[in-house]
Order: structure tokens, then sequence, then C-alpha cells
């Protein structure tokens, strides 16, 4: 993992330093001939929204080398992300969300942090736009030998689209079950109609977890930036955000 992690840095490295400036330095030249065409000139109206076009286009590269540069370093851990990202989703009408933590915060390998984060995303977004609920819920459990995650909601249920795998033209289901795969965790999810849904992350507290007993550089930087977390008992809940 920390192999590919190096790996993508590397990529979102020669990125930046290499393709964007030289396509930084192409559009540069656009504008300068684009501003010495007349302005009733036909050919300056099509530069002009090319141009336009261009920006976007850069903006979303940018956005694509941060989210290749992102490490868990850089989070403020699982619970405040899944906290932040579901409380800047539109609501559909009113609808009580919070995230629960049970057990002491540990802090995630990188690339397994990015997979978690990402089903976990498509989890409250699914929640949130497409269930109807008037309550969700994102609980996530430190325990010795697993991290769980239940993100769950009291919706209209999805029990049509279990029975098909996934609904016609999305598939962000097959999706959540290929990002667990990847890192060695199993994903369950149960549903009924006018039930709600309840989508369930399972993951090896050895593969999930930095380790501490080696002294992660990782470790460390979490422990120096975010404080190290206080003792809770298997039973204690901190609720993170409601």
């Amino acid at each position: 993992m920390y192999e590919r992690l190096a790996e993508r840095e590397r990529i979102a490295r020669e990125l930046h330093d290499t393709f964007f400036q030289g396509i930084q330095g192409l559009l540069l030249r656009f504008h300068t001939a684009t501003s010495q065409l007349g302005k009733d000139d036909p050919a300056r109206r099509i530069f002009e929204e090319t141009l336009k076009q261009s920006d976007q286009v850069m903006l979303e590269g940018r956005a694509l080398v941060l989210d290749l540069r992102a490490t868990t370093s850089e989070q403020e851990g699982l619970p405040t992300a899944l906290a932040d990202f579901g409380e800047g989703l539109p609501k559909r009408g009113p609808c009580d969300f919070r995230v629960v933590v049970n057990g002491a915060i540990h802090p995630s390998n990188p690339i397994v942090f990015e997979e978690l984060f990402k089903i976990g995303k498509e989890a409250l977004s699914n929640a949130f736009r497409h269930s109807g609920a008037h309550s969700i819920e994102a609980e996530l459990n430190y325990e010795r030998s697993a991290l769980r995650i239940r993100i769950r909601d009291d919706g209209t249920g999805i029990d049509t689209i279990l029975l098909h795998g996934h609904r016609d033209g999305h598939f962000g289901l097959p999706g959540m079950r290929e990002r667990a795969q990847k890192v060695g965790a199993h994903l369950d999810v149960w549903s009924r109609s006018g039930a709600g849904t309840e989508v369930e992350l399972r993951i090896a507290a050895t593969v999930a977890y930095v380790s501490e007993r080696n002294g992660s550089g990782l470790s460390k930087r979490w422990r120096l930036w975010h404080g190290k977390q206080p003792e809770r008992g298997p039973d204690e809940k901190e609720h993170v955000r409601s």
C-alpha cells in the first residue's frame, strides 16, 4: 500500500511539474493570440469559449492531482471526514444526521482511508438523495480485531436494487463492493421496503490501522497533529456530530 501511495505521489508531482506547467504555457500563448484579434473577429469568440472550457479542464485536472496526493495525515480522521461530508450534502426535507464513534479512534493506513472514505461517501450520498429518510447515522466501531462501519437510514429501502445488483445506469453498489474488495474489506447491505437500509463494512485491524508497534511515521504525525485520543471502553460512545 505504501508503494502504491509513493507511486501516486510521484505521478501527481510529475503531472504538476511538467504536464500542467506545459499546458499553462500553451494556454498563455492562446490568451495572447486571442487578445490580438479584433473584437468583431468571428474567430475571437471561438477562442474565448475554448479558453473558458480549458480553464474548467485545468481545474478538474488539478483536483485530480490533489486527490492523488491526499493522505490520512492531511485528514482530520475518518469520523470527522464523514461528518463533514454528510453535513455538506443537500437535504431533501428535515433529516437528522449524526456520526457515532465507539472505541478509541485509530489512524488509518492512507490507501485504506481513501477507499473506506469513498465507500462511506457513496453510502451517505445514496441515503440523502434517494432514501427520503428522517434519520441517517454513520457508526464507526474501532475494535481490537477490526474496524466496523455502519451507515443506516430509516428511508424507503433499496430491496429492488439489491435483487438486481444495481439500478439501471447506476453502479454505486458494485463500485462500493469493488473498493471494499481492493483493501480486503467485507461489505454487507441489508434493506427492506419501507424499513430503511444499512450498509456495514468490516476490515481487519491489521489492515485498517496504522501500526503503533513499529512507530510508523504516519502514526507519529497523526498523534502530533491531532493529539492522542483518550482511551474509551468498548461500550462508550463519542458523538462526533449531531
